[in-house]
């Protein structure tokens, strides 16, 4: 059976901003422990799983079956963001230090919710699921520490190699929506919404806005209607910011081998392991100097320390080495085969 059955028509042009939310990257990290496709699709997430996979079973556990959700998500924790007040924010402490205390005061009629983006199934999950944190203390306590144990896992990379891209995006949109694009270029993602967002639009009242949501756990897009508020996920340059940082590691490995000495040093200790003092004397300079050299080729992971009896010997680590050229060596294949 069809959701739409009176056409709408959505305004022309609509308030349009362009937010990040920790919100909308949770439930994507959270919606992710359910969904294969969600995690292949990101390697973040495919790694942060795959190192801990009791905490991908326990939000998968979190939810009695009759409250279960087609896609796998947590789209409640959008609703009690945007309730709370936090729905737009970047700093997960705002958020997660507040969820408790919103769950508690959740709206407790929620069936005029619109929801059109979602199936009548999927509606009714998300408003048992809000029912039940308003009703009961356990229940908020255990929702919040389970966001936080799922923010403990994600944040680091977040911080790292996410947050940057969201902002970056951001910024894109923002230029985009300054230069007098439509709201439809605005908003454009991977996924196509087609009527569905027309008509969440054109369902807004007069103060209703659009808000587009850059994200770095994004799969493809999200869609999810709120009162007066269109919320529009879309994903940003994830493979770009990862192979960024992957860059940035390979150019500081290859800076600690492009000087000469450290070069020659990096074949002494690969014939054999050699202490600092038989380092000096085989390369003709001062132990200090040695030092120097050593510190900055420990710092990019090259070499080791390792102790045999009262001697303290420099290893090369061969795996790494093996990691490098291999990395060195995909780096030019892409940039020569490039069109």
């Amino acid at each position: 059976m069809p959701i739409f059955t009176t056409p709408q028509v959505a305004p022309a042009q609509p308030r349009v901003s362009i937010q990040g939310s920790i919100a909308v990257e949770l439930e994507w990290a959270l919606g992710s422990a359910s969904r294969a496709d969600f995690r292949d699709d990101h390697p973040v997430l495919s790694a942060v799983y795959g190192a801990d996979p009791a905490l991908g079973q326990q939000i998968r556990d979190f939810w009695p079956a009759d409250l279960s959700m087609s896609c796998g998500g947590f789209m409640e924790l959008i609703l009690l963001a945007h309730h709370g007040g936090v729905l737009f924010t970047l700093d997960p402490d705002e958020l997660l230090s507040q969820v408790e205390e919103i769950c508690a005061r959740a709206p407790a009629d929620l069936h005029n919710l619109a929801l059109i983006s979602e199936s009548e199934e999927d509606r009714a999950a998300i408003v048992g699921r809000m029912v039940l944190l308003r009703r009961s203390r356990v229940r908020r306590r255990d929702y919040s520490e389970l966001l936080r144990a799922t923010w403990a896992a994600v944040g680091p990379p977040w911080e790292s190699s996410g947050k940057p891209s969201v902002e970056a995006a951001i910024a894109e949109r923002r230029a985009l929506l300054a230069r007098g694009a439509d709201w439809m270029d605005v908003t454009r993602g991977d996924c196509d919404f087609g009527a569905v967002l027309q008509q969440a639009v054109g369902g807004m009242g007069a103060n209703g806005e659009v808000t587009v949501v850059p994200a770095f756990f994004t799969h493809l897009g999200l869609l999810v209607d709120l009162p007066n508020l269109v919320v529009v996920g879309v994903r940003t340059d994830v493979n770009g910011a990862l192979a960024r940082d992957r860059t940035e590691a390979l150019a500081r490995r290859l800076k600690a081998i492009s000087d000469p000495t450290r070069l020659a040093l990096l074949d002494l200790v690969r014939a054999r392991p050699r202490t600092v003092t038989e380092v000096a004397t085989a390369l003709d300079i001062t132990q200090p100097t040695v030092s120097n050299h050593v510190k900055l080729l420990r710092e990019a992971g090259l070499l080791a320390d390792v102790k045999e009896g009262r001697r303290r010997n420099l290893v090369l680590k061969e795996d790494v080495v093996a990691d490098l050229l291999s990395e060195l060596q995909t780096a030019l294949a892409s940039s020569t085969s490039a069109p």
